[in-house]
């Protein structure tokens, strides 16, 4: 064979070898990557599906409050910190995402009525059920709904202060049992919830409050979440 056929041999083979690596690497992504959210948003770590549940943390930001109406009196609480901790999973194939948390509100103070109180063990700190989350569009904008799959969304326990409180005696707690479901907004739009990044805000607003203890309840709180593994994840389409 001559010389000069090995080397146009020998670039045809650079040429097919190229071409391979093209159409790995093209505009084309692969089948198991993520892609923007139209209908089912689902979670995605490092630009894919997780293969497995991620483990992540929260921070709260500032103070949470819960309103309520107990024993038909008008009740708010404000906790000054919070943390949270569960799993994020990929809804398999077309489906859309879930998660489990357990959130625990601290140095919590209930402000109205003043002349109730906490119990001891709730000033400290309040700890809800774990929470059963599943991701949704709703007017264009992802949210996790959150509820206990117990009817449980966390115990609160209220005494008097003074002799004037009607929701309970002084030194003797009376605990109540927040129910129902809450939706909270990933990030403060689609765009932020779609980058992939370190960390997203969770942002539970009374607007996606359907709580009751007794009468209607509603939260407020705000979250700062990263994966324990540390990885980027955002809320695309799988």
């Amino acid at each position: 064979m001559s010389r000069t056929r090995l080397i146009l041999l020998g670039l045809l083979a650079v040429v097919a070898v190229g071409a391979v690596i093209a159409s790995t690497s093209g505009a084309e992504p692969p089948a198991a990557s993520c892609t923007s959210v139209t209908s089912a948003p689902a979670y995605c770590v490092a630009g894919v599906p997780p293969a497995s549940p991620e483990k992540f943390e929260g921070t709260n930001v500032g103070e949470a409050t819960l309103k309520a109406t107990v024993s038909m009196v008008k009740t708010e609480i404000k906790c000054e910190a919070g943390k949270s901790k569960g799993t994020i999973e990929d809804g398999a194939g077309g489906t859309v995402g879930k998660s489990a948390v357990t959130d625990t509100f601290e140095g919590c103070k209930l402000i109205k009525p003043a002349s109730c109180k906490l119990s001891v063990a709730d000033e400290k700190e309040i700890e809800t059920s774990e929470l059963k989350g599943e991701l949704g569009l709703t007017s264009s904008r992802v949210e996790d709904k959150l509820e206990s799959k117990t009817g449980v969304f966390a115990p609160i326990g209220i005494e008097g202060k003074e002799s004037s409180c009607v929701i309970a005696e002084v030194g003797i707690p009376q605990n109540f049992d927040v129910t129902g479901s809450q939706l909270c907004e990933v990030d403060s739009s689609n765009t932020a919830a779609e980058k992939e990044a370190t960390s997203h805000k969770i942002i539970c607003k009374y607007a996606g409050s359907s709580l009751k203890v007794g009468g209607k309840a509603e939260i407020a709180s705000e979250a700062n979440v990263k994966l324990v593994s540390g990885k980027d994840w955002s809320v695309k389409e799988t």
